[in-house]
């Protein structure tokens, strides 16, 4: 299907900017983020490495993500539009100022914090280079720790929850919802026809329903709230590029005799607002339904009237709603652990983004990184999303829909960004087909009589090292393979795909590792590395200086999985430096080939 650009989205030739060797522009660009506090080397506990943003955002070589819109970036980069730069300070001033009006009763206080607040304001935008985003970050972080409220705004969350609830469990709601005219009845010729074109209509209007602000907008339950036009909100018209993409993504399986249908899809679920929430659950049971599993992201903690965990698990509505999900807490859970848990017959799970601002890859957590990268679809809500989305050039690495309603209220846009043509997905399936593949050679080779040696060794464990680590690997193995005889001897990089990240590589090399058919597991020592140097003529490069496999992540964690494999298998010898010298870190940044605090590390 041919990609059309969605309403108003910024053109891929728009800049995206790149570190190209230009002092001025590198100076400027690393100071933006400095100044953000979005730099991963000056904060790498708290900004996410480059390799995790790429699990999300398809960048070009050198190229850098910034988590806005190009009319703010360029607004903020070519100090050209400081009116609209400053509109926007300005907004945020406007909220934090309500929020001190509606939460602080004492005079004394209100007027104390509203001051503080507003030193705050003027010294973080006196140089015109802070995100909005960022700004209301930092002023409601003090609002919070001076006040002492840590869930503000929860009491109305749940008010709004309730009214919406209340609203689309009536009689009035039910009947529009469930209406459909005698004449399109008689039009099908078939009950699949009719079922089929019944759980468009459904969604139609389920999409219509979850944009309607007037829902949530309209006073507190039961204080006399205006009366609300569900047939005027369902029969909105639909507009957009994403209409029919989405409706074949979403498409119910089909059930005649004979058909084929779509697999289930893992649907990411980026939540908005209170009330707009009720809404959305109650389309996330109708994909349930069709099989679908769905991954609702939730906000790690306040900001403003955005769905929060805090909410899911406190609100006495939305725990109901979701009394059936699996609540994953782990910021950073591993691949493994996030396949098996998908793989479950459970259907609706929740996780947090990491954050408590508006969408940001450069700060969301590694769990979200990990279930975007396994997701098949991602599905926005809003316009603040939209402009995160669509109002900038960057291209992501799952197909984006965006549902918002229309500046005037009369329609629903739904847009869509497909995912980059570049962009690789290796598959639980892909990555076993993978593994079997070599399983069989394996097999193959201790069918014949050869021994099975498999090789672990620094790939990437030393930052910009990845080509002489290949390069080291294929000539020890090289000059093994030559000295061994009758032996099959696994290389680890010769097997390596493009595209593969150090989850994929864990996860693919314990189904072989598991296997039981390794006769000798062999780690990289100091030795091997001084001689493979020397079989390529050269002198060992001071990076390399006294390194074995104890310096690798990956191989800490494979020594591991040696020990419990030789355990299951007494015959499968262990060669290499001694076990309690594996005491390196054991789990990656997400997506690097090296170990985070190890690459900290300066020589001489």
């Amino acid at each position: 299907m041919l990609y059309k650009p969605a309403e108003g989205l910024q053109s891929e030739a728009a800049s995206i900017p790149k570190s190209e060797g230009d002092p001025s522009a590198d100076a400027w660009l690393t100071n933006f983020f400095t100044e953000n506090h979005l730099d991963f080397e000056t904060q790498p506990d708290e900004v996410a490495s480059p390799e995790q943003v790429r699990f999300v955002v398809h960048l070009p070589e050198n190229a850098v993500y910034y988590p806005c819109s190009t009319e703010l970036f360029e607004a903020i980069l070519k100090r050209q539009s400081r009116t609209y730069l400053h509109e926007r300070y300005q907004e945020v001033w406007r909220v934090v100022e309500r929020l001190v009006q509606d939460l602080i009763a004492d005079e004394s206080r209100r007027t104390f914090l509203t001051e503080l607040l507003r030193i705050k304001f003027e010294h973080d935008t006196h140089d015109d280079i802070l995100l909005p985003s960022r700004l209301e970050k930092r002023l409601f972080k003090i609002f919070i720790d001076k006040s002492k409220i840590d869930t503000p705004y929860f009491p109305a969350k749940v008010q709004q929850n309730k009214m919406v609830n209340e609203l689309v469990a009536g009689p009035t709601f039910w009947s529009s919802f469930n209406w459909i005219d005698q004449q399109t009845i008689l039009s099908f010729e078939s009950l699949e026809e009719l079922k089929s074109e019944a759980a468009k209509l459904q969604l139609r209007r389920l999409l219509n329903l979850c944009v309607a602000s007037e829902l949530w907008e309209t006073g507190e339950a039961g204080a006399g709230r205006p009366k609300v036009d569900f047939n005027k909100i369902l029969h909105r018209p639909l507009s957009g590029n994403g209409v029919k993409p989405l409706q074949d993504y979403l498409q119910r399986p089909q059930e005649a005799p004979g058909t084929c249908s779509e697999p289930p899809k893992k649907i990411l679920w980026l939540c908005n607002d209170a009330g707009e929430i009720v809404v959305d659950l109650k389309i996330m049971r109708f994909l349930l339904g069709w099989g679908h599993k769905v991954i609702l992201v939730v906000k790690d903690g306040f900001y403003l009237h955005k769905v929060t965990r805090y909410d899911v698990e406190h609100d006495p509505l939305l725990m109901e709603e979701v009394h059936d999900a699996d609540h994953i807490k782990d910021p950073s859970i591993s691949k493994k652990e996030l396949l098996e848990r998908l793989k479950t017959d459970t259907q609706l799970f929740i996780i947090s983004d990491g954050t408590q601002e508006r969408l940001n890859f450069l700060l969301t957590s590694t769990t979200f990184a990990r279930m975007f990268k396994e997701a098949d679809v991602v599905i926005s809500k809003g316009e603040e999303q939209w402009r995160r989305l669509f109002g900038t050039p960057f291209q992501f690495t799952r197909d984006i829909f965006n549902v918002r309603l229309g500046p005037d209220g009369q329609e629903v846009i739904v847009s869509y960004k497909p995912k980059h043509p570049e962009a690789v997905k290796f598959s639980e399936q892909d990555l076993k087909e993978k593994a079997n593949g070599i399983i069989r050679e394996m097999t193959a080779a201790k069918d014949s009589g050869d021994k099975v040696i498999f090789y672990s060794a620094i790939i990437g464990s030393i930052p910009g090292q990845m080509d002489t680590a290949f390069q080291l690997l294929k000539v020890y193995v090289d000059d093994l393979r030559k000295s061994y005889k009758k032996s099959f001897i696994i290389n680890p990089a010769e097997h390596f795909v493009p595209g593969m990240d150090a989850d994929d590589l864990m996860y693919m090399w314990e189904v072989v590792q598991r296997s039981g058919l390794i006769d000798i597991w062999r780690f990289q020592t100091v030795e091997d590395i001084e001689t493979s140097f020397r079989l390529l003529n050269r002198e060992v490069a001071p990076e390399w200086l006294g390194k074995d496999a104890t310096y690798s992540t990956g191989c800490t964690k494979e020594m591991k999985l040696a020990i419990e494999v030789q355990g299951e298998h007494p015959e499968m010898q262990i060669i290499g430096p001694a076990t309690e010298r594996f005491l390196r870190r054991s789990e990656y940044g997400i997506g690097k080939l090296y170990d985070r605090q190890l690459s900290d590390i300066s020589l001489p």
